[in-house]
């Protein structure tokens, strides 16, 4: 927390997306909980017979903890056939996508005040940056945000601090200079440790 005769001379804020700036609706983001469709998803856009495909999860070593599976990820996602397959796996995690009442009337208002509006975003491994400019776009707030960071660009997640630096250097502003909002630990833990002016817990536009 920062005390309260604290001053910082903020040019930019920094928005988390799920959970801050907009939610699933009736679909949790968990993916144990809905994996196994995407999985079906993926299938169907592969042509592969569900009936004689294994599919083996293991909860306890998930995919970012390895880091040939990570690379491999990346390649395959980077590929034209791959940008299709992996859309059609995240698609089972946005059909039910909502912007939170509040976040374009927030965005807006930052704009009109002249602040620098960004976003940084753990996204899974091999979400292509393409979705979530789509996913922007669809709900109506691309036009407010000047630039955005994923986890699955810069290779880190938060609260490393590469992401929150790419964000900087996206916006370009100093790390001193800007502040974030989130609504996870990891989004206040990982803005600060970085040296950003301030970070924020709460969710749904900005509260």
């Amino acid at each position: 927390p920062m005390s309260s005769d604290t001053r910082i001379a903020v040019a930019a804020v920094g928005f988390d997306l799920g959970g801050t700036l907009y939610h699933h609706r009736d679909a949790p983001m968990r993916w144990l909980e809905q994996g196994q469709t995407a999985i079906e998803r993926l299938f169907d856009a592969c042509g592969i017979d569900r009936s004689k495909a294994r599919v083996t999860t293991d909860h306890k070593r998930p995919a970012g903890c390895c880091t040939r599976l990570r690379k491999r990820i990346r390649r395959a996602a980077a590929s034209e056939v791959g940008k299709d397959v992996f859309g059609a796996f995240f698609e089972i995690f946005r059909r039910r996508l909502e912007a939170y009442p509040d976040a374009i009337e927030t965005l807006a208002a930052l704009k009109q005040s002249g602040f620098a509006v960004g976003a940084l975003t753990n996204v899974p491994l091999g979400m292509p940056r393409r979705t979530i400019q789509q996913d922007l776009e669809r709900l109506g707030l691309a036009p407010y945000i000047d630039g955005f960071v994923t986890s699955f660009e810069v290779g880190l997640r938060k609260p490393r601090r590469a992401p929150f630096e790419r964000l900087a250097t996206t916006l370009a502003v100093d790390l001193q200079e800007i502040a974030y909002v989130g609504n996870l630990p990891t989004d206040v833990t990982g803005a600060l440790a970085a040296g950003w002016g301030g970070g924020w817990g709460g969710g749904g536009g900005g509260k």
